[in-house]
Parts: C-alpha cells; structure tokens; sequence
C-alpha cells in the first residue's frame, strides 16, 4: 500500500502531448483550472491567497490558492458545505520525450493531521523524552 492510500488522498495521473510550458495555463488560469477540477472555478487569479468557489456535479466548494510555484504547480485548499476540508496539489513533470504528467492529489487535512500525530508519537518513542519538543 503506497502513502497516498494509507491517509485516504485519491491520485490520478496523465501524461499530456504538449511541452509543460504549453500545459501551464490551463492550471495557472482559472478557466484552464476548471477544465481540471471542476465544471465551473469562480476565482479571480491562481495566486496564493485569492478564494472562491468550484463547482462539481452541483456541488459548490469554497475554495483557497494556498501555493503557486509558475509554471509547475498550484496547492488549494477546498470543502464542500457540510463536507470535510482537503488540500489538492496539481503537479506538471517533464517527461523525456517533450510531453508533460499532469499528478493530481487529493489529501483530507484530517488525514494529514493524524499522520503528522503518529510520526511526532513514533519519534518520541524512537528517540526518549529529549526529542519531544521537535
């Protein structure tokens, strides 16, 4: 079982037949980042700190630009109404032959939250009361 199964993040991959730089706009923008995420993104730029809404399916999430690294990767954060809070990373890589994977996560912060609690546990067990403070 790969790390992403154990903390309950679905990942989905896809290699693109265009440069990174071609694919970019389509996660740097928010029209091009609705044709990843969802049927409409309501955000005014993909730039950390701006928020908005996403639509899926007829669900609406709130949404929030948490990092932007140009032309390779966009972090947000979103929930739905009634729903659990995730961080979603979209990630282009190079590939040798000039195409682009595009690798999209989808973390629950809940999940991170208790796999961070479990490493800081397993650390203080490792190492004795002087490593608790890390």
């Amino acid at each position: 079982m790969e790390l992403h199964e154990e903390v309950g993040a679905v990942r989905r991959e896809t290699e693109l037949d265009a440069p990174r730089e071609a694919v970019w706009p389509l996660l740097g923008q928010p029209a091009g980042l609705a044709s990843w995420l969802a049927d409409d993104v309501d955000l005014a730029a993909v730039a950390p700190g701006e928020r908005g809404t996403v639509r899926e399916d007829g669900e609406e999430r709130l949404v929030c630009v948490e990092e932007v690294e140009e032309g390779r990767r966009v972090a947000l954060s979103w929930c739905a109404p009634a729903g659990d809070p995730s961080l979603v990373e979209l990630t282009l890589d190079d590939l040798e032959d000039g195409r682009t994977r595009l690798v999209v996560v989808e973390i629950p912060l809940v999940a991170l939250r208790m796999a961070a609690t479990a490493t800081t546990a397993s650390l203080r067990r490792a190492h004795g009361p002087q490593m608790a403070a890390v």
